[in-house]
């Protein structure tokens, strides 16, 4: 339990988790060299539209919850039909892995998770990709799986507690091989941390006048 199991093929992750298997990018086909194409054309615009309308938030780890949208919807411009991830229940979620689904234009299944990273951390061992175990897992198809990155800078806005950001630079990753690790971690909730039987003190703290 103390030593987090390692170096676990991101393809054999999804295989256990819903049986569907994740499907390489051929660099020698001439359709996934095209989606290649297109793609970079995609994260071209986001780039533009970063510009035009940048990202306004406290603090950079709270960025990314924003570039999705940046992204369908250059996706969408460029003729690649997104749809949400569903689960094999035909359920949809918001959160968790992936972000979006889209279709080529020979209606070939993309699965794609959108991230962004600052400037000079690509290289170091910060943690930056997640997947939880789910029931409702979002891959109900055998599939190619992309991410695509985006570079962040930042600039403070003066009198604001926000500051702007804009993307210098993006990747476009194909994770079928990708290492992946498990941390085990036992948790618990507040219905059972704060139960009578464990508390040994309490009261109110109000101040009165």
């Amino acid at each position: 339990m103390l030593r987090p199991i390692k170096g676990i093929p991101f393809d054999l992750v999804v295989k256990g988790l819903c049986g569907h298997s994740v499907i390489g990018i051929d660099r020698s086909n001439h359709q996934d060299i095209e989606v290649i194409k297109v793609l970079q054309k995609v994260a071209l615009e986001c780039g533009e539209m970063l510009r035009r309308e940048p990202i306004l938030r406290p603090r950079p780890n709270e960025v990314g919850n924003d570039i999705e949208r940046y992204v369908k919807s250059a996706l969408d411009r460029n003729k690649l039909k997104t749809a949400s991830p569903r689960s094999k229940s035909g359920k949809a979620k918001s959160t968790g892995y992936p972000d979006l689904l889209f279709y080529d234009s020979s209606n070939r299944p993309f699965y794609l998770e959108c991230k962004t990273f600052s400037a000079g951390t690509e290289n170091t061992s910060l943690r930056s990709f997640f997947l939880s175990p789910s029931e409702n897992f979002k891959v109900s198809m055998d599939a190619r799986h992309l991410v695509m990155s985006f570079e962040m800078t930042r600039e403070e806005i003066s009198g604001s507690r926000n500051s702007s950001y804009t993307a210098t630079a993006y990747k476009l990753v194909d994770i079928k091989e990708l290492e992946c690790d498990v941390k085990h971690e036992f948790n618990s909730d507040n219905k059972r941390l704060y139960s009578d039987s464990m508390i040994l003190a309490s009261g109110r703290l109000d101040v009165s006048e």
